[in-house]
């Protein structure tokens, strides 16, 4: 067989397949063009697309596809993105939604628009896929089977109070030793001064008594810098736990106003690539 033989039997093959591609890039120019957002998903991914609205298996190759935008694709990210963004703060009204940096494909999702709000997860414009943090969703989940007294962090919100108390009153009591220290001082620089013998024989017990007690005090004034310390870290955490259960409050309360339960929440997530196609598709 030639050379031209093997050319002749390839071409057709070759030239079918380059059709296919011109094919593909024109219709996905064309869906662009005229902002048929749905077909823009369907062209991207035809076979998660056809599983999820039309029940129908795709043969075609996504990776295939993906190779053929591969370095536009933050380009159609912007694209889709305002549609699918007004989508979510539309239906999610409590959700707020931050690009993420040098990322037009992504999209970090908070819960509420307060101060220092959670971030939920993130959110693919190219596969409508949001992905949540499950220690997040589970918390809110386990805070929502509490009664109204009862917070996640109670136990160790009530454990760091124990030990606030204690440094509380350690630091509290340093006057009282300091009182104390001074006393003492002046009672070995009499017993010094006194050659005689102020105390009789139990000169000697009596200094190193003291001289003992006043060992002990210096040591635990030394220690305040380190209490300082201690108070300083168990008030963060306190804080940092306390701000935990206020934030899941707000967060449980935002959900509460438009969802029966934390579940039913995160399930609306989890399809919402499903509902916005269906959503597309209305228009």
């Amino acid at each position: 067989m030639t050379i031209q033989d093997t050319q002749t039997i390839l071409q057709p093959e070759l030239v079918n397949r380059l059709e296919r591609k011109i094919s593909y890039l024109s219709d996905l120019q064309s869906a662009i063009k005229n902002n048929q957002i749905s077909q823009v998903y369907q062209l991207l991914d035809p076979h998660k697309f056809n599983d999820n609205l039309q029940k129908i298996l795709s043969e075609t190759s996504v990776a295939q596809l993906d190779s053929l935008v591969a370095d536009i694709k933050k380009d159609i990210a912007a694209f889709l993105a305002p549609e699918l963004i007004n989508y979510v703060v539309t239906n999610f009204d409590f959700l707020t939604l931050e690009p993420v940096a040098d990322d037009t494909t992504l999209y970090d999702v908070y819960i509420g628009d307060w101060w220092d709000h959670r971030q939920l997860g993130t959110l693919n414009v190219l596969t409508v896929v949001l992905t949540s943090d499950d220690s997040i969703t589970s918390e809110l989940i386990e805070t929502a089977k509490l009664s109204d007294e009862e917070t996640l962090n109670a136990t160790k919100i009530q454990e760091v109070k124990k030990v606030i108390t204690g440094l509380e009153s350690f630091l509290a009591d340093n006057t009282k030793r300091s009182l104390e220290l001074q006393v003492i001082e002046d009672q070995l620089a009499e017993i010094s001064a006194n050659k005689s013998g102020l105390f009789g024989r139990s000169d000697k017990v009596t200094r190193e008594a003291l001289e003992k007690k006043q060992e002990l005090l210096i040591a635990t004034q030394k220690r305040m810098p380190e209490v300082e310390e201690k108070l300083n870290k168990q008030q963060a955490y306190l804080l940092r736990f306390e701000k935990e259960d206020a934030l899941r409050q707000l967060e449980l309360q935002a959900i509460s106003a438009y969802y029966v339960d934390v579940p039913t929440f995160i399930t609306e997530l989890q399809h919402i690539y499903v509902s916005y196609m269906t959503k597309l598709d209305q228009k």
